[in-house]
């Protein structure tokens, strides 16, 4: 008989989360698990789910935040018992707090993730109390709890971290083939337009690039509500021809594949897929050394890439111009950086998360 698995999770649009999810349902499903994916928010959908994937998308009939509340938990619960699920699976805070209260006396094995950094909502700002405190009590109610780093591992008291594990993402078993020939002169960029992602300091960084290397250009994929933003700094520093924003795009790694440097300039992160792909794809590769840990995690100093402090431009502007400047050097992160591939193969990763299942 087929083991049963519920999946939870915000929506299928453009997050990391959501990929990583994605790309475990799939797995699982071609390995044979019978796997349903369950999605709270209607939103558009950036990522395909195997056609053995049972996927419920659930709606509202009024937009009352108390009404959506209670419908989300109701329905939730409602499939698991009509499934018959073993196990349940959900990522980010509020769907773990959805999903373990859906799930009270059912009797299912329940595992949540934390996928950000657990205890901050961006540097200057904690979390508000009221999911601190949802934390503290139905946190210890899951029966294991996956985080991507032992940073993120250690926010948690003992009792949590003695039923947690460490899994990191999958990297994409559909990557581009390294690139061969001579990289174009363009550094990239990719994720939510966000506070915490501080993309402001990357194009202050290039700012400082660009007046040495003139033909340079940079590209930031994603969106979100700091585009304006972003584009009023571009203007002020007069770089309305050297700084684009395509949006987000479903063939990132695609369009990426020959850029001369990848940069994540995150204040906190989790394991950024992107990331991830670009180090495998062999673009040198730029990223702050930030909580919880994953471009420390993945990344080794000047071997397979640059870590370099949260919200140092003069770091940042300086590693950037070292890659454009030393072919020697970037040939060495570049051959160093597509070991990764191996390291953090879908196969090995998702067979992590199966010995917990």
């Amino acid at each position: 008989m087929k083991k049963k698995i519920v999946f939870v999770n915000a929506s299928l649009t453009g997050g990391g989360s959501e990929r990583v999810m994605t790309t475990l349902a799939n797995y699982l499903a071609d390995k044979g698990f019978d796997v349903t994916m369950i999605v709270v928010r209607n939103r558009e959908r950036t990522y395909e789910l195997n056609s053995k994937v049972n996927y419920v998308q659930l709606t509202y009939k009024n937009n009352n935040k108390f009404y959506i509340l209670y419908k989300r938990i109701y329905e939730i619960r409602k499939i698991i018992k009509q499934l018959n699920a073993d196990t349940i699976i959900s990522f980010l805070t509020d769907i773990n707090f959805f999903t373990i209260l859906s799930c009270i006396n059912l009797k299912k094995r329940v595992i949540i993730s934390e996928r950000a950094h657990p205890l901050l909502i961006n540097v200057n700002e904690k979390k508000p109390l009221y999911i601190r405190i949802f934390k503290k009590i139905l946190y210890p109610l899951a029966n294991s709890i996956v985080f991507q780093t032992r940073f993120a591992k250690k926010c948690y008291p003992s009792k949590i971290q003695r039923k947690s594990f460490i899994i990191p993402n999958p990297i994409s078993p559909n990557l581009p083939n390294v690139y061969e020939g001579s990289r174009k002169k363009v550094i990239v960029a990719a994720g939510r337009l966000s506070e915490e992602k501080n993309f402001s300091m990357l194009i202050s960084a290039f700012y400082e690039v660009s007046q040495i290397h003139k033909d340079y250009k940079l590209i930031i994929y994603g969106r979100g509500h700091m585009l304006r933003e972003l584009k009023l700094l571009r203007k002020k520093l007069n770089l309305e021809e050297k700084v684009k924003f395509p949006g987000y795009v479903d063939n990132l790694m695609e369009r990426i594949k020959n850029a001369s440097i990848y940069v994540s300039s995150s204040d906190f992160e989790g394991i950024s897929n992107s990331m991830l792909e670009a180090l495998a794809m062999g673009i040198p590769s730029i990223c702050t050394d930030c909580p919880v840990g994953g471009a420390a995690m993945v990344i080794e100093n000047n071997k397979n890439g640059i870590l370099i402090p949260v919200g140092d431009v003069k770091a940042l502007s300086g590693a950037m111009l070292k890659i454009i400047e030393d072919k020697e050097f970037a040939n060495l992160l570049s051959t160093e950086a597509v070991k990764v591939r191996k390291k953090y193969d879908v196969s090995k990763i998702c067979k992590k998360w199966i010995d917990i299942i």
